[in-house]
């Protein structure tokens, strides 16, 4: 019964700390065709349980045309671009990796990972989306990602993604030795408590 008392202590004090026990929050996956996997994100940012997801660009619903898309993988809605301009989705949560397949008949296809400060972490290029072309996957990693940013560099009407992945960044997580300290200092402090009580 000691052991358990003190155990209850020592989670009810972590849990306050703000510690998760969930190392990795784990993957969100993007398809556009339900609620749950951003339908919505046309009109409004998709919440999930690490944070907001918005959008900015032209929501496209119906299946693509484009066949290499559509051979990766591409059905239903999809984000594109608006007109020859940038789309971008934003995150308010740090992302570790942004998996995706393109799209995009003629033109170029240029992606870009950056940090909330706005500085470039990683970045994707390719010279044609033209028949024949290479639709993805194709990702791109870093630390504390908070925005995707793509667009077609030679000025297309049509540059747009599909299944994404997003892999949220990993939680704050103390050492296993630091907990295992602290649990046994607040063991003590217990014990010592009732020694004098």
């Amino acid at each position: 019964m000691r052991g358990r008392g003190t155990f209850t202590i020592v989670a009810a004090v972590v849990a306050l700390a703000g510690f998760s026990p969930v190392a990795h929050a784990g993957p969100i996956f993007l398809d556009m065709d339900t609620p749950a996997t951003g339908s919505l994100l046309g009109t409004a940012p998709l919440v999930t349980p690490f944070g907001g997801i918005g959008f900015v660009g032209e929501f496209r619903v119906g299946d693509p045309s484009d066949p290499e898309f559509i051979a990766a993988g591409a059905s239903g809605n999809t984000l594109d671009i608006r007109g020859d301009s940038t789309a971008w989705l934003g995150f308010g949560f740090d992302v570790s990796s942004i998996s995706f397949i393109y799209g995009g008949n003629s033109g170029s296809f240029l992606a870009e990972a950056w940090d909330i400060d706005g500085n470039v972490i990683d970045s994707f290029f390719q010279a044609s989306t033209a028949d024949g072309q290479p639709a993805g996957p194709e990702t791109l990693r870093g630390s504390g990602i908070r925005n995707l940013f793509w667009r077609d560099t030679s000025g297309g009407q049509f540059a747009a993604i599909d299944n994404i992945t997003i892999e949220a960044g990993v939680a704050s997580v103390p050492e296993p030795t630091s907990l295992l300290l602290f649990g046994t200092g607040l063991a003590g402090l217990r014990a010592w408590r009732k020694r004098r009580g």
